[in-house]
């Protein structure tokens, strides 16, 4: 410090400190009681700033950890061991197809009266190397779910906030994390991991190369994928055009992924349509909307139920319409394809889960009150849902 900047009679400290509080060094206070106000307040700043940045991580993850305590208490509670595979809750119904895949890869004939090629790719693909660790399949599916939904809540709710703000984000993952049908992000099953990939898509730039790669993975995890490649049409035609070579190269992989997907079937069964027995053929005596006109005829509890939470989903995906028109279409293309040859009434509120920003609408419709009221319903929906898959006569897959 040159002698131009010191006052007379200050010492460098004391220069210093009149800096930092000059209240206080007009007052004549000594230098050892000043108060270092503006690098407080900076210091304050900077730790507030992190804590913003952290808390698109810290919100979800305890809203996706809490969910996961809630299915699994219930699922432990009212799932006997003797349906499961290894003793696990978790490890049931589709999760002990995917084992299989895991440990003999797929079939060109019928297993068990059904073809396992009706199951995609992506997720046995993941069990089996995390397999290689030594631990049964079972066990390696179980964790590797619950990890994933962790992960994808957090990206889920990071592309909710940046696009329709925090409070709608909190909201629509937990009506997400605690809905009726959502004890399956704790099973061995493929929806967190499609839940990851198409959060990552739509996290990623629209601009970037790296939503192809997303829109890949999401159709090679689900046949949900289709409804990535029908958000990214009508960006195709409708968006803005810095996004359209994106677009279309998204179109492109995911069109890529099935067509590959679908020879693969084809060598295997030795039929150019052989996929066709896979999913659509998986339950004889009709499928799809066939299956959901014969449900609303011959209604019961649980298929009140079922479908009930299919359409207040739906109504969430229609409310986003107003707001943004690229998630809209995704949740109504993924709740479109339940009425497919191969969608199943008991299954309906499981296809409903990967419209995750659908219930960022409901969040919209309800408002912060409504959507803890409405969050707070599904938790208890949730526990008979759980119920309904052993005890009904024959158990009911989700």
């Amino acid at each position: 410090m040159s002698d131009a900047t010191r006052r007379p009679g200050r010492t460098p400290l004391r220069t210093v400190l009149d800096r930092l509080d000059p209240q206080a060094a007009q007052a004549g206070a000594p230098p050892y009681i000043y108060r270092p106000v503006e690098l407080q307040g900076r210091a304050a700043a900077g730790v507030l700033e992190r804590l913003r940045a952290l808390a698109w991580v810290g919100t979800p993850a305890v809203i996706a950890v809490a969910s996961r305590v809630w299915s699994a208490f219930w699922m432990m509670a009212l799932i006997p061991a003797v349906h499961t595979a290894r003793g696990l809750p978790f490890a049931i119904w589709d999760a002990i197809w995917y084992f299989g895949v895991v440990k003999n890869g797929y079939h060109g004939h019928a297993v068990r009266g059904a073809h396992d090629f009706a199951f995609f790719p992506a997720w046995p693909a993941l069990i089996k190397l995390g397999s290689l660790t030594g631990l049964h399949p079972a066990l390696v599916g179980t964790v590797l779910a619950n990890l994933l939904f962790v992960a994808a809540a957090i990206l889920t709710w990071r592309v909710l906030d940046l696009r329709l703000g925090g409070t709608v984000a909190t909201g629509g993952l937990l009506l997400l994390s605690f809905a009726p049908s959502a004890y399956v992000f704790s099973m061995a099953y493929s929806e967190p991991l499609f839940l990851l990939a198409t959060a990552a898509y739509f996290l990623a730039s629209n601009t970037s190369a790296r939503r192809g790669l997303f829109a890949g993975l999401a159709m090679l995890t689900r046949i949900a994928g289709a409804a990535v490649a029908a958000s990214a049409l009508v960006q195709f035609v409708f968006g803005p055009r810095p996004g359209r070579r994106t677009a279309f190269l998204v179109m492109l992989a995911t069109s890529l992924v099935f067509g590959i997907w679908w020879m693969f079937i084809a060598y295997l069964t030795h039929r150019f349509t052989g996929f066709l027995s896979g999913s659509p053929a998986w339950v004889h005596g009709g499928t799809g909307l066939e299956r959901l006109v014969e449900a609303v005829r011959r209604p019961t509890i649980q298929r009140v139920g079922w479908i009930a939470f299919f359409v207040i989903v739906g109504l969430g995906a229609l409310a986003l319409l107003r707001v943004d028109r690229e998630l809209a279409v995704f949740s109504i293309a993924a709740i479109a394809l339940a009425f497919l040859p191969g969608g199943l009434v008991p299954s309906m509120p499981r296809y409903a889960l990967a419209a995750f920003p659908a219930f960022a609408g409901l969040a919209l419709l309800f408002g912060r009150r409504g959507t803890w009221a409405i969050a707070g319903c599904f938790a208890l929906a949730q526990i008979a849902f759980v119920a309904w898959m052993i005890a009904l006569p024959g158990g009911q897959a989700p």
